[in-house]
């Protein structure tokens, strides 16, 4: 049963795994050639249109190489990678275009074929040690017991002290050059494989994103209950297993004692025997490993950041109200449908008519161009007779676009002369806003040019309640508060306004 178990599994993995469906698409050997030359060494992510061009030489080369199987452009290669899974597309962040890079999924098919091309020896005594010595590292690490800690570390010392004492008596003894070249092969195997982790980190970090996009589309609870889901789906981006392990390696990566480390130790490297047995152009990579890194970490981070804000934005612009509203029509038929199942078969024919909302296609030989010249009218164009001018509609109209500020001016003068000192309550007490606010502002302007405030007994500034009432169809009462002016003099007209 475990054998046949294992073969449906396998079988499973041949149809739907993406890894090794992605080996077994057509043109899988150039299109994994071509991307990861472009995509897949040093420059992890491209524009378009510095990708369309790469790609549209090397496939012009191809054809002349006699490969008759890939007919189609740059772009539309790139259009269907994106379908099959080989590249990921999104919007640049620092240029308004376009940007691809290779999914997850392409990165370990590229390593599958890395490692078919040049395998490793099964058994080489640096794997062992390496092994060994992490498995060591954590047995101890992971031990709870003080006595046993002290036992090992006391262990640990006396070993380093023997080694010190042998390398005073007898000078150092370097490791043999075949050894060291197994441990470094080691070694850079694995920094082959950190990269593209990333690229790992971040798909899961987009699939996250989208599943609370997702549960906060079908969530029912009220605003509150969506909010407080929000900052918990926030609070789970950065809090998942892999932002968690992204954010642990990210600070130890910009840590500066670290680096400094890791410099040092390549640059010594480079001056061992070993350096030339293992290759000038691979210890150039491990020298220049730590900026790669550091650039693709600030990638994932930014990716981090703009996702917990887009989770963000896409509440506080209520986007996610109308995907609900979407959401719950879609849901409505179908939950009708279930209801009547049992009563209607599905091949029952009802008298309904529906319209298709989209788009019929019709033959291309069905089209007739459009020529303007059909719809244009033959009469000659008239002179209309001008309309005698109204003055008072001219008038009506100035006063719906400017105050009138000479009605204000001959009103406070009436109530100034009458009353002797008044304020902007008495002035509308006694003529009415006929333009409504606008009035008000006007009277306020007045009494800033010829008035003065109105002081109280506290040297402080007083204010004053003021009413008018708004004209048109349905008039209404308003009411506000201003600081108090008094007029002291008569305006007369004012030629300001």
């Amino acid at each position: 049963m475990a054998a046949v178990t294992r073969a449906l599994e396998n079988r499973s993995l041949f149809e739907d795994g993406s890894v090794l469906a992605l080996l077994r698409t057509d043109n899988a050997p150039y299109v994994l050639g071509l991307l990861a030359e472009h995509l897949g060494a040093d420059t992890r992510t491209r524009t378009a249109a510095d990708l369309y061009d790469l790609l549209g030489g090397d496939l012009d080369e191809l054809r002349l190489l006699g490969v008759a199987d890939l007919p189609r452009s740059a772009q539309q290669y790139c259009a269907t990678w994106v379908k099959q899974g080989y590249l990921s597309r999104r919007a640049a962040r620092e240029e308004r275009t376009e940007e691809f890079s290779l999914t997850e999924h392409a990165f370990a098919a590229l390593r599958i074929l890395d490692q078919v091309n040049a395998p490793q020896a099964t058994v080489t005594r640096s794997r062992l040690t390496l092994l060994t010595e992490r498995l060591r590292t954590l047995a101890r690490e992971t031990d709870r017991d003080s006595a046993r800690r002290i036992d090992a570390l006391r262990a640990e010392q006396e070993r380093l002290d023997a080694q010190i004492s042998a390398v005073l008596e007898l000078g150092a003894e370097p490791m043999p050059v075949a050894q060291a070249l197994e441990m470094i092969e080691e070694l850079y195997e694995l920094a082959l494989d950190v990269p593209s982790d990333f690229v790992r980190v971040r798909g899961e970090l987009e699939r996250l994103h989208r599943r609370l996009r997702l549960d906060l589309v079908e969530h029912d609870g009220s605003q509150g209950e969506i909010l407080e889901q929000l900052f918990l789906g926030v609070d789970a981006i950065e809090g998942s297993e892999a932002g968690q392990s992204f954010a642990a390696f990210h600070a130890l990566l910009i840590d500066p004692v670290q680096e400094a480390r890791f410099h040092e130790a390549v640059d010594a490297l480079a001056t061992r025997d070993v350096a030339a047995r293992f290759g000038r152009d691979r210890i150039a990579y491990l020298q220049g490993y730590l900026t790669r890194l550091q650039t693709e970490s600030h990638q994932v981070r930014h990716a981090m950041i703009d996702l917990s804000r887009s989770l963000r934005e896409f509440v506080r612009s209520r986007q996610f109200e109308e995907f609900r509203a979407l959401a719950d029509r879609l849901r409505r038929p179908q939950r009708l449908a279930l209801t009547i199942a049992p009563h209607v078969r599905p091949l029952t024919k009802l008298d309904v008519e529906l319209t298709p909302s989209g788009l019929i296609p019709h033959s291309v030989g069905q089209l007739r161009l459009y020529s303007p010249s059909l719809s244009t009218a033959d009469d000659a164009l008239g002179l209309a007779e001008p309309a005698p001018l109204d003055l008072d509609a001219l008038r009506a109209t100035i006063r719906e676009s400017e105050i009138d500020m000479a009605e204000l001016a001959d009103a406070v003068d009436d109530a100034f002369g009458r009353h002797g000192t008044v304020t902007v309550a008495d002035v509308l007490a006694d003529h009415a806003a006929t333009q409504g606010l606008a009035s008000v502002i006007g009277l306020l302007v007045l009494a800033q040019r010829h008035g003065e405030p109105v002081v109280g007994d506290d040297g402080g500034t007083r204010t004053e309640a003021i009413s008018w009432t708004t004209g048109g169809a349905s008039p209404h009462a308003r009411r506000a508060q201003i600081t108090a002016y008094r007029f002291t003099r008569a305006v007369g007209r004012d030629t300001h306004g």
